[in-house]
Formats: C-alpha cells, sequence, structure tokens
C-alpha cells in the first residue's frame, strides 16, 4: 500500500517531466541552453536559497551528510575502477564514476522531497546536492578529464554555492528573506512558487534531446543498478551507523536513489567523453527511478 502512496505522490512530478519531454520533441528545432540557464542560475538558486534561509542547516547536520557522501563518494571512485580491472565494464571507468557520484538530486530530488516529506525539508536536500555537488565538480571532473585546474574553476564558478552560502549565512543570523521590501520579497516568492515546475518541464525538455544509442546498453544497466538500488541500500545502513534522525535519514537515503545526474549528459556532450554513454545512463535511471523511488520509501520505513 505504502509503494502505491507514494507512487501517487510522485506521479505529478513525472507527467509534469513528460509534458516537458513532449514540448521539447515537437520543438526540437529551438536550442533549451537558456532554459537550462534559467534553471541551473534562477530557478535552482532561488529555490536553494529561500529553502536555506528559512530552514538554516545545523552544523552537525551538515557534517553527517558529508562524512554519509564521503563513503558513496569513494564507492564511486573504487567500484568502476575495480569492474574495469576486472573486464566487467567496456567504457571509461571515469564515466561510470562520475554518473555513481553525481545523482540528479537537485533537479528531481528537490521535488521528490518536497512531495515525500514536506517542502520544509527541500534545506535538508539542499544540503546534500552542495556536498555532492562541491566533490563531484572538483574532484570528479578531475577524474573524468586528469585537469585539476579545470576541476578547481567549476567548483568556484557554481552558482548554487553562492545561493547556499549566502542563504545560510543570513538564516543563522536571523535575517530572512521573507522580511525583504514587498519589493524584493514578492518576485522571489513568485520564482521559488514556480520552480519546481520550470526544474521539472527542464527534465523533460533536456531528455527529449539526449541521442539514444543501444550498444552502450550492458554499462547503462550496470551502472544504473548501482546508482538506483546498490548504493541507496548502503545508504540505509550508512544512516543507521551516523545515527540520523528518520526524516534526515529519509532525505539522505532518496537523494542517494536519484537517477544519474542530468550534467553527466551536458559534461560528457561538452568534454566529448562518450557522449552516447552519458546520455544513455541519464534517459534509462530516471525512467526506471518512477518505480525505484517509490520501492525505496518504503525500505526506509521498515528501518
Amino acid at each position: 500500500m505504502l509503494f502505491f502512496l507514494t507512487l501517487f505522490k510522485i506521479l505529478p512530478l513525472f507527467i509534469i517531466i513528460f509534458v516537458g519531454y513532449i514540448f521539447g520533441k515537437v520543438f526540437f528545432e529551438l536550442d533549451n541552453a537558456i532554459l537550462n540557464k534559467v534553471t541551473l542560475w534562477i530557478a535552482g538558486n532561488v529555490l536553494a536559497f529561500t529553502a536555506i534561509n528559512s530552514n538554516p542547516p545545523r552544523f552537525n547536520e551538515l557534517k553527517a551528510f558529508f562524512v554519509g557522501y564521503i563513503f558513496i563518494f569513494a564507492l564511486a571512485i573504487i567500484l568502476p575502477l575495480i569492474l574495469k580491472k576486472l573486464n566487467l565494464i567496456k567504457s571509461e571507468w571515469g564515466i561510470i564514476s562520475f554518473a555513481l557520484m553525481f545523482s540528479n538530486g537537485g533537479y528531481l530530488g528537490y521535488p521528490v522531497v518536497s512531495a515525500l516529506f514536506g517542502e520544509e525539508y527541500i534545506a535538508k536536500a539542499v544540503m546534500y546536492v552542495i556536498v555532492m555537488t562541491l566533490l563531484s565538480f572538483s574532484i570528479g571532473i578531475i577524474i573524468l578529464t586528469g585537469d585539476i585546474k579545470k576541476g578547481l574553476k567549476n567548483m568556484i564558478k557554481l552558482p548554487m554555492l553562492w545561493g547556499f552560502l549566502i542563504g545560510w549565512i543570513l538564516g543563522a543570523n536571523g535575517l530572512s528573506w521573507e522580511k525583504l521590501p514587498f519589493f524584493l520579497h514578492e518576485p522571489l516568492k513568485m520564482i521559488k512558487e514556480a520552480s519546481i515546475v520550470i526544474i521539472l518541464i527542464n527534465i523533460g525538455v533536456s531528455l527529449s534531446r539526449i541521442k539514444i544509442k543501444i550498444y552502450d546498453l550492458y554499462d547503462t544497466i550496470l551502472t544504473t543498478t548501482f546508482r538506483l538500488i546498490i548504493f541507496p541500500v548502503i545508504a540505509v545502513f550508512l544512516v543507521r551507523l551516523l545515527k540520523l534522525d528518520p526524516i534526515l535519514a529519509g532525505v539522505f537515503v532518496i537523494e542517494v536513489g536519484m537517477p544519474v545526474g542530468m550534467n553527466v549528459s551536458f559534461i560528457t556532450e561538452e568534454l566529448e567523453i562518450n557522449p552516447a554513454l552519458g546520455n544513455l545512463m541519464v534517459f534509462i535511471s530516471t525512467l526506471i527511478s518512477i518505480i525505484t523511488v517509490p520501492l525505496l520509501y518504503y525500505l526506509i520505513s521498515l528501518v
């Protein structure tokens, strides 16, 4: 019963993604770069800023998420190396590693966490995404490209990092965005309320632009199995070791169990490092997550 209730809660999110997908297919000739920028710089940043500002994370929560994610991050590096040594993956181990360390914890994770736990817990999801993104877009990019300078530059340039820091500093000092003058508060409020829809439509449009090549299916299935099943099951044991409260633990596990992040597709395209595999992993894992997320939520309720 809980599985179907959870599926019912998240189904509207995937319907909006599907609407974006159809829209992207119908208007395929149009460039969606501007929509990506709006999502990253405006919708995602405002959502992160307002969530963190309204519910500033405690340092011990941030520390727990950092310690938990470090373990996932280490596995994401070690496992592909081992699989490559055993000839169990065909493609570059760096792509598999990046896909395992970087989930769609922001674009899809925020709406899912909001639907399952409540809007006030988006701040906890933001906390996870910040930790994940800082490590993935620094060390992860270094692993993918071998370029240390590029990895550090990517970390500093992340717009959500600055939204997170500003929101946290202001919130921790009792300065709420909700107390801003009307002419500032209302635009922020309207963007915040529209942000999840913008984000979900962008996921759909981005998926519609992905070029699928089936010859990378083996590595995709293997990566998706780790990304959606094995890693979140490991996360269930991690949150018990870290002794997180039930909802904080639930947010962490759900975030770990999100599909391969959209940025894996964008980055493999930009760097021209097997973009067909990056595209396929994002597409397949996103489709399957509509089943695995309710199953994961059911698993969380049992522990």
